[in-house]
């Protein structure tokens, strides 16, 4: 039987009831018989409910203990949206409401916490301080973690700096565009959140890799399969850019000269291939933990390539201990070109005289020779680019643009796709090799280093070169190119 009563309930009381409300979508008949259940439960045993207050009265109890063990193996993780919605609500709009209800959550005594904020504005912040007062360091954070996702659903606010201590955390934010300021909580707040994702995704994987890291205390090489199976098959030193670029979601060439050493340090390290890198004056050196010569020559080689796929340009000195790459100014490599029109054909469109001119203007130094190759192709590349309006390279675009060097460039050369991702040269008459077939180091060097970099201009470092050489007849020499593009980028 149902009986209808009237209820007469002031505003205090409906605030008391606010949580069951909302949790019942408005539904009040819902709300008041749930507070008959907790009612009942209680008088069939009063004393339940009097060890549950004392023991929340309590400043270490089961429910304290268990949240802060939680926190503190949840440390370098953000909370997710839904976890904040939640815990905020939907009704807070403005900085003062925010800092309002994060002291009304954290005023209950196993938290014991104060928040305090400073703003340029309530309600369309552009800078915001917050200070988080607490005697626990992991409660200080995650709350932190809180106000910092609501921050940057509601108010658009990045993390730029956060203050930490074991009684209180200081968090200044701005605002600022969207991938950015997801990449701010990330960096301070969220910074274990793919490792954790990783290690719940692959247990068995991660539990035997950290084992054996652990066992060989650290000292282990991570390299992609691909360089690895390059490395077994000989021949042509292999460039070591895939995992860099992955990482960083950049290629070599895009990333700033100044911020790099410190990129390649922070990767490198960590995959065991340095140890440490320090910088003097224009030197950098290297201190690279290996034992055999002839490893630690090609480990060298294989840095100076890739500060040269950076844009700069190192000479290495090795030893048993140090790789010591030394600076290569731009004027070292062409302090022979001071005939201004000497310069200006170097500076200009390639065509075979200059090959003939560069034995005599640059004595043979294939790193120099390769590197001002490389800058001639970068020129000529970005200036097609520029012309053609071209927004993203593919095989077609990049042949129309090897068939423009043909036949404005005076070379020999023959270039098609085979298919969509091989792209075939045949060089008929190669402008370094002479009619008896001997082959010119500072020319080879220099055009090598040319259509280096007109493909990793285009396509990164997401390819194979391949060359093969082959007679055309009894007295002609000449040689196949072919571009193959990897599409595991």
């Amino acid at each position: 039987m149902t009986v209808r009563k009237n209820i007469s309930l002031n505003e205090e009381y409906l605030q008391k009831l606010e949580p069951l409300l909302e949790k019942h979508k408005g539904n009040l008949s819902a709300t008041i018989r749930e507070v008959i259940d907790l009612a009942d439960a209680a008088l069939q045993d009063p004393d339940s409910v009097k060890r549950l207050i004392s023991g929340l009265k309590r400043e270490q109890n089961l429910t304290s203990a268990t949240l802060i063990w939680s926190l503190k193996n949840l440390s370098g993780r953000l909370p997710d949206v839904e976890m904040v919605n939640n815990i905020i609500g939907k009704d807070i709009f403005s900085i003062s409401s925010l800092q309002k209800c994060m002291n009304e959550l954290g005023g209950e005594i196993y938290w014991g916490t104060t928040v305090e904020t400073e703003s340029d504005d309530d309600i369309k912040p552009q800078k915001v301080l917050i200070t988080i007062t607490g005697k626990n360091h992991d409660i200080n954070r995650f709350l932190a973690g809180i106000i910092a996702v609501f921050s940057m659903k509601q108010f658009n606010l990045g993390v730029l700096k956060i203050y930490d201590s074991n009684t209180s955390l200081k968090m200044e934010m701005i605002r600022g565009e969207q991938v950015w300021v997801s990449k701010s909580l990330t960096e301070h707040l969220g910074y274990m959140d793919s490792a954790v994702s990783e290690l719940y995704s692959k247990p068995d994987f991660w539990n035997v890799l950290t084992k054996l890291y652990e066992k060989m205390d650290y000292k282990m090489v991570s390299i992609s399969k691909k360089f690895f199976d390059e490395l077994l098959a000989g021949g042509k030193l292999p460039k070591m850019t895939t995992c860099f670029e992955r990482y960083y979601g950049a290629h070599i060439s895009s990333i700033s000269p100044g911020n790099f050493i410190q990129k390649l340090y922070t990767l490198y390290s960590s995959m065991g291939l340095v140890e440490l890198i320090d910088t003097e004056d224009d030197s950098i050196i290297i201190h690279h933990g290996l034992t055999e010569p002839d490893g630690i020559k090609k480990l060298a080689d294989l840095l100076v390539e890739l500060f040269r796929l950076n844009g700069q340009k190192y000479h290495p000195v090795v030893n048993e201990n140090l790789i010591i790459l030394k600076y290569i100014p731009r004027e070292n490599a062409s302090r022979h070109t001071d005939d201004p029109e000497r310069k200006e054909g170097l500076n200009g469109e390639f065509n075979t005289q200059i090959l003939d001119t560069l034995p005599v203007l640059i004595p043979f130094q294939e790193d120099i020779i390769k590197s001002l190759g490389y800058d001639f192709g970068k020129t000529i590349i970005q200036n097609y680019e520029k012309e053609k309006t071209i927004g993203k390279w593919d095989t077609n675009s990049f042949v129309k643009f090897l068939q423009y060097m043909v036949v404005h460039n005076e070379l020999d050369i023959k270039w098609e796709t085979v298919n969509g991702n091989l792209i075939s040269g045949n060089i008929i008459t190669c402008p370094a090799m002479d009619s008896s077939g001997t082959v010119d180091n500072t020319k080879c060097a220099f055009i090598k280093g040319m259509f280096d970099c007109c493909i990793a201009f285009a396509f990164g470092e997401q390819h194979q070169v391949v060359h093969d050489s082959h007679k055309i007849d009894d007295n002609t020499a000449g040689c196949n190119i072919y571009i193959a593009l990897v599409n595991d980028f």
